[in-house]
């Protein structure tokens, strides 16, 4: 029995599409909690009369990478017990996630491919998984 997986993502959201011996066995969708919002604390600027609170782009970019990280290892996670791996999706998030496959010596799923997709409804997404895999 070979288990396969394709995985539509973007930074919001991921649709996990299982496939046993070319059957759908389960489906499965995950949110990434990643938070847009604005960050408190900061500091007063230092012209006269200037903005009350400033939060530095260092602090805010720091805090979208450690979200994503989070969010690519439950990804991980939900995936290893399959043979075969296939990513697809609209944005960068994809990327993200094959940098973290290919950097983690351990994880076991060959990643197949990465390709580029726009946005899908389940029927589409579980076709194009069954398509990739051949069936």
């Amino acid at each position: 029995m070979k288990k396969q997986t394709g995985i539509w993502l973007d930074a919001r959201q991921a649709f996990l599409i299982h496939l046993l011996d070319g059957k759908m066995e389960h489906y499965q969708h995950i949110k990434s909690d990643f938070d847009e919002g604005r960050i408190k604390g900061g500091a007063r600027s230092s012209t006269p009369w200037g903005p009350q609170d400033t939060t530095s782009e260092t602090k805010i970019l720091e805090r979208k990478k450690h979200q994503l990280s989070e969010y690519f290892e439950r990804l991980k996670d939900q995936v290893l017990d399959s043979e075969e791996l296939f990513l697809f999706g609209p944005s960068e998030a994809k990327k993200g996630l094959e940098k973290a496959i290919k950097e983690d010596k351990n994880f076991k799923p060959a990643l197949l491919a990465v390709e580029p997709a726009d946005q899908m409804t389940q029927n589409q997404m579980i076709a194009r998984v069954k398509k990739f895999f051949g069936f």
